[in-house]
């Protein structure tokens, strides 16, 4: 009977105090809920921690503000309003009621005296948008920021242009998701609708066409030739390029050709000078004849000035030639030419050298991409010319250095190479123009009948490369 008094005062002892310990864990876990869990999230935002009252106004505060939207780098609002959002706080807050009643029954104690961790939970948000009143949203921002793409644009005032640019169009089933979600979201309110861009158009050569037509309207009675050539994608643009004007001084760019197509390198440094005095500022006639007479001719300057137009011919320059050396009054026979021929235009062409601006544009082409190890000269005439000649004829062209013409209309710092030539009643200049926008070839002849004032043609060649330069560099 003692023994049995004994076991049931342990048992009576061990029974209160398993009673005092879920008295304990119960107080403990009723304090532990009066905020709430950690990883409860409403519509997105954390909860954690508050009460039910604060994480209810928590809501409504967050689903007053503006929802921020970007269309690419434009920013703007959309007020909830607009889109009559409502927020239902009464059925919100009976969801939230459900899941504690939850989490504060039998299966939430156990969990709780056996230290389970807590699984997150997002309590149902109760909210409401009009669905149409979001896409009107949509369609006034379609209609305020969609964009077509836009080719380059001439701005003849200054000789500038306006680069082209991108489309862009909204994409309305992928925007109207996004912002759907930010409306309902009381944690991201920020919207990157979803815009499809199209690239601008290529460059059409025919904008600057267009800036050369304004530039050559003040200058009635001029005859003028322009070619120019985008070394990139392989565009060209002519006005009067087959037309056939005097070859002047622009000439001895295809005599420097010709020479180095007959010697090796080294040269020599007689040969040397007389390149030199041709192709810089001195522009010597008589250097000139020495070099087609002493290389290109074995001795004779006819003869020279023959084989460069057999070359000319071979190469497809079919309207470049040089009957005579300069200087000479004797011209041995008359050179019939397709640009020559013509009856509609004339530029009083003088017989004894001609050529057209394509012709000399494409030769100069020719030069440059035998530099770079490809181009015409070097498959038409395989072992002849070098990427190393190539570039030393571009060196020689570069002394030229004049401060006017093609040079006066391109930023300082531009590596221009290039021949020009003057006549009483034209002038010209053939350059090659290496511009950080892209290289290119710039070739304008000026006739005037009788008489062509350096006056009027230097500022206006000058003009014609500034507007071709920032064709190629337009304004951003």
């Amino acid at each position: 009977m003692r023994r049995r008094g004994g076991c049931l005062i342990w048992l009576v002892i061990a029974f209160s105090v398993a009673v005092l310990f879920l008295a304990w864990q119960y107080a403990e876990f009723r304090l532990a809920h009066r905020t709430l869990s950690a990883g409860m999230t409403m519509a997105g935002l954390s909860v954690g921690g508050m009460s039910k009252e604060q994480a209810l106004n928590a809501l409504e505060l967050a689903f007053a503000t503006p929802v921020e939207v970007s269309y690419l780098d434009q920013r703007f609002v959309l007020p909830p309003e607009s889109v009559a959002f409502r927020y239902n706080v009464e059925e919100t807050a009976a969801n939230l009621e459900r899941v504690l009643r939850k989490r504060l029954g039998t299966a939430g104690f156990v969990a709780h005296m056996l230290r389970y961790p807590e699984e997150p939970i997002a309590v149902p948000v109760v909210a409401s948008y009009s669905a149409q009143r979001l896409d009107d949203f949509l369609a006034r921002v379609a209609a305020q920021y969609d964009r077509p793409p836009q080719p380059i644009v001439p701005l003849p005032s200054d000789l500038t242009f306006r680069s082209a640019r991108p489309g862009s169009r909204l994409d309305f089933r992928a925007s109207r998701e996004r912002l759907a979600a930010a409306l309902l979201s009381a944690a991201d309110r920020q919207v990157a609708l979803v815009v499809e861009t199209e690239p601008p158009p290529p460059y059409d050569l025919s904008m600057l066409g267009l800036m050369f037509k304004f530039v050559l309207e003040s200058h009635p009675g001029l005859v003028a030739g322009i070619f120019v050539k985008d070394l990139q994608r392989g565009d060209e643009l002519g006005i009067n390029a087959d037309v056939a004007y005097s070859g002047m001084s622009v000439l001895k760019i295809a005599i420097v050709e010709e020479v180095y197509r007959v010697l090796e390198v080294p040269l020599t440094p007689e040969v040397s000078t007389w390149i030199s005095q041709t192709m810089g500022v001195a522009d010597s006639n008589a250097a000139a004849n020495l070099l087609l007479a002493r290389v290109i001719g074995n001795g004779d300057g006819y003869q020279g000035a023959e084989n460069l137009s057999a070359s000319m011919r071979y190469l497809g320059l079919s309207n470049t030639f040089i009957a005579a050396p300069y200087d000479e009054a004797i011209i041995p026979y008359t050179v019939v030419t397709p640009a020559n021929a013509r009856t509609d235009i004339t530029t009083n062409a003088t017989p004894g050298m001609q050529t057209t601006p394509v012709d000399i544009g494409l030769l100069l082409e020719m030069i440059y991409r035998c530099s770079r190890g490809g181009g015409a000269l070097i498959v038409a005439y395989p072992g002849a010319f070098t990427p190393e000649e190539c570039s030393q004829i571009l060196e020689w062209m570069g002394q030229n250095r004049i401060d006017s013409l093609i040079e006066a209309g391109v930023p300082a710092d531009t590596r221009v190479v290039h021949k020009h030539g003057l006549a009483g009643d034209t002038h010209a200049d053939a350059a090659l123009v290496f511009s950080p926008g892209g290289d290119f070839v710039l070739t304008v002849f000026l006739h005037r009948p009788q008489w062509l004032a350096w006056e009027e043609s230097a500022p206006l060649i000058a003009d014609i490369a500034k507007a071709t330069y920032n064709y190629f560099n337009p304004l951003p």
